[in-house]
């Protein structure tokens, strides 16, 4: 049975002042989403600070070069996975156990206690939990250790024979070169059942409180030839540290061309999804400065929760255009500067017209 509880956020007067400090939150949050949109438009991207790489045979420094062929490294294995040709392996995971759970009504803000079983990959004591029929619940603990490896003595070989060595924990792999689920035969235990691998067959048949499961990534070594871009030195590639000091080895599968389309998508999808990050931020802080107001709402009768999500719409809309807004301020700074100084003309011409 569900425990209550209720407090100071149970009357109207609580559930507003609650939300005055949640405007605390969204004072700072609002200038830390526009700090974050300027570092995102402004931050180096491997694109672009790799840029004109040059062939390993005519590397030069203060340039960043390149090497193509095919990789070998040592054989990499794991926990549960025999050594094979992989550049990483990694484990994590996960029990099924109890976790505390709570919902909040919205008017009354009384908090209302409870547990279920889900997979969890950091389980809690239930004996911390707050509802008295779920503190007697067992305690089930990970026995997995989370983990990751990354295979050693890395060498490129290229087609004429030159053999390049690579500190595979320094390079960036773009998604062309994509992680996968061990499959059964790979296995040096445990029992693979879709994309995780059980401890027994009760709990890959069945999941039930206490079982764990682990989920295991694997990249595996491309068969087709591989362009690492970075600074070559001799017979290794290593970093390329750019004017700007941020260093970058990446790694793709085909040729240079290829490579750096790969690492321009790359950078691209990061880019956007930073710049959603940003616009998340925003509209959140200004839910959380409209706190008070949206608080008050929930106590009107029938048109509140729409008046709440009708200014929650707004506030999203506001949100896209100033980030957008900021975004071509930053991106484009000198035409708005070009814009202003001529502003700043025109309106002193005007002003020596007018008292001509």
């Amino acid at each position: 049975m569900a425990f209550e509880e209720s407090g100071e956020g149970s009357s109207i007067f609580g559930s507003i002042g609650d939300s005055f400090k949640g405007m605390l939150t969204g004072v700072v949050l609002f200038p830390l989403s526009l700090f974050l949109i300027y570092q995102v438009e402004t931050c180096e991207q491997a694109s672009a600070a790799l840029k004109g790489a040059l062939p390993a045979a005519d590397a030069k420094p203060g340039i960043a070069s390149y090497v193509t062929g095919k990789l070998s490294a040592d054989a990499l294995g794991g926990e549960f996975v025999k050594p094979g040709k992989y550049i990483s392996y990694s484990q994590s995971s996960e029990v099924y156990a109890w976790e505390e759970t709570v919902d909040e009504d919205s008017k009354t803000k009384k908090k209302t206690y409870d547990c279920k079983l889900d997979w969890i990959s950091s389980p809690k004591n239930p004996k911390n939990f707050k509802d008295p029929a779920c503190k007697s619940k067992p305690f089930y603990q990970a026995t997995v250790d989370d983990r990751s490896d990354v295979a050693s003595d890395g060498k490129v070989k290229t087609d004429d024979g030159k053999t390049y060595s690579v500190n595979l924990t320094k390079v960036d792999l773009t998604s062309a070169v994509p992680s996968i689920h061990p499959e059964s035969a790979e296995l040096t235990k445990g029992i693979a059942e879709g994309d995780h691998i059980y401890l027994s067959q009760k709990c890959a048949s069945d999941q039930s409180d206490g079982c764990e499961r682990i989920s295991v990534s694997l990249v595996p070594i491309p068969d087709e030839s591989m362009t690492f871009v970075g600074a070559v030195s001799g017979n290794s590639i290593g970093q390329f540290t750019s004017e700007e000091g941020n260093k970058f080895l990446n790694a793709s599968v085909g040729d240079f061309q290829t490579t750096m389309k790969d690492i321009q998508s790359d950078d691209n999808t990061k880019k956007w999804l930073m710049r959603l990050g940003c616009f998340i931020a925003m509209w959140v802080s200004f839910n959380l400065l409209a706190g008070p107001l949206l608080s008050l709402l929930s106590f009107v009768p029938l048109v509140g929760e729409l008046g709440k999500a009708a200014l929650s719409i707004v506030f999203g809309v506001v949100a896209f255009v100033i980030t957008a807004v900021t975004i071509l301020l930053v991106k484009f700074w000198y035409i708005w500067l070009i814009l202003g100084l001529a502003a700043i003309g025109y309106a002193i011409y005007k002003k020596k017209a007018a008292t001509a």
